[in-house]
């Protein structure tokens, strides 16, 4: 197996070099990753300015671009036919609708417009990398078990703090968080509050790496809803 490994956090960063050590036991392994961090990204790419792709070591580039200029050069450059792309393990969780703003999920979904399956490893802070080394063959052994590697959709997980009690799927839950910004002498400065209690859903994504249980949660390809237009389509018959 051929695998492209990417992230958002730099292509010599914690979390990559560890998800290269653990996925090589199953394939061949190249990174194509950012040349600094690009946290925040989202699924921004390069359109009018060069993009510089340098091999650092064997099977190892650095990128001048984004997470998904780095998934789109790998593929269309570097003569491999890859099974799967790989992002992560992020510096970070990516749960709730930081997915929308995360370069980890954004290099995955630039891997599905080129209809490659990929998932997407993240993990509360890379001070708890040791929680994925301990149980990534399980997780890798749960989604081969189950067949749930697909060009449909990508594979989002994310991987608790504290004591891991199990794994499941689970689906995307959206925070009622609050935005504000404070004023400072260099600009206005971002906060957010994080709602931090989601026991109205119990098997969201939040309710899972708050409690223990490793995240898989499938997320779409498209913001298109089937049957939100079909809906629609019977409001204006």
């Amino acid at each position: 197996m051929n695998i492209l490994l990417t992230n958002d956090d730099g292509y010599n960063s914690e979390g990559i070099l560890l998800m290269k050590k653990l996925l090589s036991k199953y394939g061949t392994v190249v990174i194509v990753a950012p040349d600094s961090p690009r946290s925040g990204y989202s699924a921004a790419l390069t359109l009018r300015d060069p993009i510089q792709l340098e091999e650092v070591e064997k099977n190892v580039f650095k990128c001048s671009g984004t997470p998904v200029d780095c998934v789109s050069m790998g593929l269309c450059c570097l003569n491999v036919d890859f099974d799967l792309v790989v992002s992560g393990c992020n510096n970070g969780w990516n749960i709730s609708y930081d997915t929308m703003y995360s370069g980890t999920i954004g290099a995955t979904l630039e891997a599905m417009m080129f209809f490659k399956p990929a998932i997407a490893f993240s993990i509360y802070h890379h001070g708890y990398l040791d929680q994925v080394e301990k149980h990534f063959e399980e997780v890798w052994d749960y989604i081969n078990k189950y067949k749930l590697i697909s060009n449909e959709y990508i594979l989002n997980i994310n991987f608790p703090k504290d004591e891991v009690k199990g794994l499941s799927l689970s689906s995307l839950y959206y925070r009622k968080d609050q935005n504000y910004f404070t004023k400072e002498e260099d600009g206005y400065h971002a906060y957010r509050h994080c709602q931090t209690n989601f026991d109205d859903d119990k098997n969201s994504d939040c309710y899972h790496v708050e409690h223990g249980i490793i995240s898989i949660c499938p997320l779409s390809r498209t913001y298109f809803n089937k049957e939100i237009k079909v809906r629609l389509d019977e409001k204006i018959k």
